[in-house]
């Protein structure tokens, strides 16, 4: 798996800067493995379903054309 580096990606926003902050805080108190893991699957999950959203409401996708879908 590749190294994940969530200091590359800028938000533009204060609020969602703030709301980040605050759930990375939440996250690195947190040392029950199985929460984590819930919690990653579930990001990942809504990431995929708002790309299938913008899809169908015709909004371009942020992807790199390779869904595995085909």
């Amino acid at each position: 798996m590749k190294e994940l580096d969530p200091s590359t990606i800028s938000l533009s926003t204060p609020s969602k800067s703030f709301a980040y902050e605050k759930i990375s805080r939440d996250i690195e108190g947190c040392n029950d493995i199985e929460v984590l893991k819930d919690a990653l699957r579930c990001y990942v999950k809504l990431y995929f379903k708002q790309q299938e959203t913008m899809s169908f409401i015709g909004l371009p996708s942020i992807s790199d054309g390779d869904d595995g879908d085909s």
